[in-house]
């Protein structure tokens, strides 16, 4: 696959039916889920951004790529072309502030929109709290899980805080990695060359004796099952009904077509209120 792989993601997601955004006169806030997690679970965003309604007054949503993979793959011409119609959309908006799920969404929009604050949604969760009926919801299951610290955003101190003071709240038995928060070692997924990415996805899961892997990145996720651990993502347990009733504890590898589905129905739905 190589390249082409991330070239198609990036022109299917610079498309209008992939990348909308709603936003209201009065939005200085949004919300920007990514690609992969919004390509996941269609049901778990609607029930974050219903969280943020509650929390943040008049905030927005948008749907849009941060276009990273065309960075990854050294095509500057593509990424400049596409980034600059999304930072037109936080001009255009008066966007003040984007709450991000995304590490590389994250990484990606604080270098390359410098006047806009950006969040990451953990410390959001953090400040804000979760629902008092998930406080030591999960302290009954008998499943130790390692944390997987994602290298886009190495060296952000106050996410390695927040996804585990979130993980503790829950009642999450947890341990770290061998190598862990600035030290962490990336999950694979950047490797263009298919043969590199395995390799790497192989070294840092053997790097936990833990079978179970939680992720703040829905990227390092999927990397993490393909590694052969059983991944999750943190949001899971705070936004997934199923998780939360404790029917499993792992996602289940996707057909990439579903992932197109998912976005393309949060796309194009008839209204965000």
């Amino acid at each position: 696959m190589g390249k082409s792989s991330f070239k198609f993601h990036q022109i299917n997601s610079s498309k209008k039916i992939f990348n909308k955004s709603f936003i209201k006169e009065s939005s200085e806030i949004i919300f920007m889920p990514g690609c992969s997690l919004s390509g996941y679970n269609e049901e778990l965003i609607l029930n974050i951004y219903d969280y943020l309604k509650k929390h943040i007054k008049n905030i927005g949503i948008t749907f849009s790529c941060c276009y990273r993979p065309s960075l990854m793959i050294n095509d500057d011409n593509s990424f400049n072309k596409y980034y600059k119609k999304l930072n037109e959309t936080f001009i255009n908006n008066n966007i003040k502030e984007i709450i991000t799920a995304c590490p590389n969404c994250y990484k990606t929009v604080k270098a390359n929109s410098k006047n806009i604050k950006v969040t990451f949604l953990l410390d959001v969760i953090k400040e804000k709290g979760i629902d008092e009926v998930l406080l030591n919801h999960y302290k009954d299951i008998n499943i130790k899980f390692a944390i997987q610290d994602s290298c886009a955003i190495r060296g952000e101190n106050s996410i390695y805080e927040s996804s585990r003071f979130i993980l503790d709240s829950l009642g999450i038995d947890y341990v770290e990695f061998e190598k862990n928060r600035k030290n962490s070692n990336c999950c694979g997924a950047i490797f263009v060359d298919d043969t590199k990415k395995i390799g790497q996805i192989k070294r840092r899961c053997s790097q936990t004796n833990e079978k179970y892997v939680i992720c703040y990145c829905e990227t390092c996720t999927k990397s993490m099952i393909e590694g052969n651990k059983k991944s999750i993502h943190i949001l899971d347990l705070i936004f997934n009904k199923e998780v939360i009733n404790k029917n499993y504890f792992s996602q289940k590898n996707q057909p990439a077509m579903q992932s197109w589905k998912n976005r393309y129905k949060l796309n194009n739905r008839r209204k965000y209120e």
